[in-house]
């Protein structure tokens, strides 16, 4: 931690030992699937803090911070553009706000149209910018998700493959807001892991790493994602409460 911060010692006081609470949540999930927790990205998610509580993120030794809307993500960048951060953008994205999110992120995990994909490799090409994406599948079939199907999913994949200023790292997608037992957190991740394993036999030298990455799971469900084979988890709500404690 710098030793010039000014700011308030409690906040960052809270703020550690939430993320020591959160990375002990997926050490223990890691351990319990037989997996290297060194392999899962914890990725804070600032849309709900201030500025104050970024930087503090920051100061604590965070790179890699997420935001969900254009105009938070162009304030919080701005205020820390004395940093290193590198931006991740994880909401909605509409094609008319495209330039303005990938001027500041330099991963966009919601890419969740053949449209959006056109879209994004466009605009790279013109500015010259190297971007790196995630593309969003919807597997709940909840009207409130967005998300392509798995058909034109493969199709985007092509599409972004062979556009010169994009790099796919893998797949994103959401748990059910209203989980049954035919669709469940486990299920909906589940399914995402195999349709990832799928793309990487069909040519894994399409991914930037060489694997399909899974960007899934949040504070609710990273325990599921963990066991289904996530590879980033955009942690929120965990990171900010008053204490973690509760959810160990």
């Amino acid at each position: 931690m710098p030793t010039h911060s000014t700011l308030p010692t409690p906040l960052l006081s809270s703020l550690q030992a939430n993320r020591q609470a959160v990375h002990l949540r997926i050490e223990r999930a890691a351990r319990a699937a037989d997996r290297d927790p060194t392999d899962i990205q914890l990725l804070p998610v600032t849309k709900a803090v201030d500025q104050a509580t970024t930087r503090a993120l920051y100061e604590l030794g965070e790179r890699e911070l997420a935001e969900n809307r254009a105009q938070s993500l162009e304030e919080k960048a701005s205020a820390l553009d004395d940093t290193d951060v590198r931006w991740h953008f994880i909401g909605h994205l509409q094609r008319n706000k495209a330039r303005r999110v990938l001027k500041r992120a330099e991963v966009v995990h919601s890419v969740d149209s053949m449209a959006l994909t056109s879209a994004l490799a466009r605009i790279c090409a013109e500015e010259n910018w190297q971007r790196e994406i995630y593309l969003q599948l919807n597997l709940t079939g909840e009207e409130a998700k967005h998300g392509m199907q798995t058909g034109e999913c493969e199709e985007a994949l092509a599409l972004a493959v062979e556009a010169d200023h994009l790099q796919v790292l893998g797949l994103m997608g959401m748990a059910p807001l209203a989980p049954t037992d035919e669709c469940s957190a486990d299920s909906v991740f589940h399914t995402m892991n195999q349709l990832a394993r799928q793309l990487e036999s069909d040519g894994a030298s399409r991914f930037a790493t060489g694997n399909c990455g899974l960007s899934m799971g949040m504070s609710s469900d990273l325990e599921a994602a963990v066991s289904a084979g996530s590879t980033c988890l955009r942690i929120g709500s965990d990171l900010y409460a008053e204490s973690a404690e509760g959810a160990l």
